[in-house]
């Protein structure tokens, strides 16, 4: 299992929001670029990048920001927040990104999602962010009526090949991750999954690397890194 240190970015800062809460940010850098260059030399492998201003947009805020952590790093990255058509998608894969992450795009249109795996492949990755039992977009201010494993199946049959599935309620929080969920989320699919919201502790990475089951891909961890409650190296050697 990847460990994903995440970059959450508004104004060009690196910050964390609490349950995805706009009003509630935490700032822990005006260096984007440094903070990359600090998970890769603490032996990340994949990096996590947010545009939290363009998730709650609907539009890429912070282009240059994130062209210059993709240029600047050795690991692969995905991006995403705001990324809604096709020449932002085209211009961070010709930038160097690994993937581009999707939300309310993916979730609004069925038949342009089909469009963008055909044409992108598995460079297309879904975001299935959730508050209790449904799936919220437009950066999370927005309730749908569907569960998270019932848009996974449907994404699955779109053809996409990678979930990045939020808990959004516990993201930033510290409150551990929501293992019955996700249980239930890698039960519904055969594609590869990658949690993210609440990881706290080593013990919660144990508790991923535990679950019953299809293994997950990766877990995306913020808060826990930038406050030193989690040391990414042993984070890395547990899940290996």
């Amino acid at each position: 299992m990847l460990i994903i240190p995440a970059i959450d970015i508004i104004q060009g800062k690196v910050v964390r929001l609490h349950q995805g809460d706009f009003n509630k940010q935490k700032f822990y850098s005006d260096d984007p670029i440094e903070i990359a260059r600090i998970w890769q030399n603490k032996g990340a492998k994949f990096l996590h990048i947010v545009d939290l201003d363009g998730a709650r947009d609907g539009e890429v805020k912070n282009r240059d920001v994130i062209s210059g952590i993709i240029k600047s790093t050795d690991m692969p990255c995905e991006v995403g927040g705001g990324l809604r058509n096709e020449i932002d998608i085209e211009y961070f894969l010709q930038q160097g990104a690994r993937r581009i992450m999707l939300g309310t795009k993916a979730l609004e249109e069925k038949g342009y999602l089909e469009k963008l795996i055909s044409k992108f492949g598995d460079s297309i990755a879904v975001s299935i962010d959730f508050i209790g039992a449904h799936v919220v977009k437009k950066g999370w201010q927005e309730e749908t009526r569907f569960s998270p494993e019932s848009v996974a199946g449907s994404m699955q049959k779109i053809g996409v090949k990678t979930l990045v599935v939020t808990d959004v309620a516990r993201d930033g929080t510290l409150t551990g991750p929501n293992i019955e969920r996700l249980e239930k989320v890698l039960s519904s699919v055969e594609i590869s999954v990658i949690a993210s919201g609440g990881i706290s502790s080593l013990e919660d990475i144990k508790k991923l690397v535990g679950i019953k089951g299809r293994a997950l891909e990766g877990a995306i961890i913020g808060r826990a890194l930038y406050e030193g409650k989690i040391d990414l190296e042993e984070a890395i050697e547990i899940a290996a």
